[in-house]
């Protein structure tokens, strides 16, 4: 990342890059995951003929309670384990 007076700043600079690769695998996985969860969903909402044009609406971000909160926490974790444990 560049800083304003040009120099060069490395957050990582003892991470590896399989580390960082972990990392990016770790992310796609879950992401798709969450994309194939999500059209299984809509194929079972519109084969039920329910309305699905409110999805492209704009929503207000929610106010996180203890249990979102808890399962953020634990998706981080599950992200950033694959730089602590290579053989996940």
């Amino acid at each position: 990342m560049r800083e304003a007076h040009g120099a060069t700043s490395d957050y990582f600079s003892d991470v590896s890059k399989s580390d960082i690769m972990r990392v990016i695998l770790a992310l796609a996985t879950e992401v798709y995951e969450m994309r194939d969860r999500q059209n299984v969903l809509e194929t079972i909402l519109s084969d039920s003929e329910i309305d699905l044009g409110r999805l492209d609406e704009k929503v207000e971000a929610a106010v996180y309670d203890q249990e979102r909160l808890t399962e953020r926490d634990a998706f981080v974790a599950r992200v950033f384990a694959a730089m602590t444990n290579p053989n996940r």
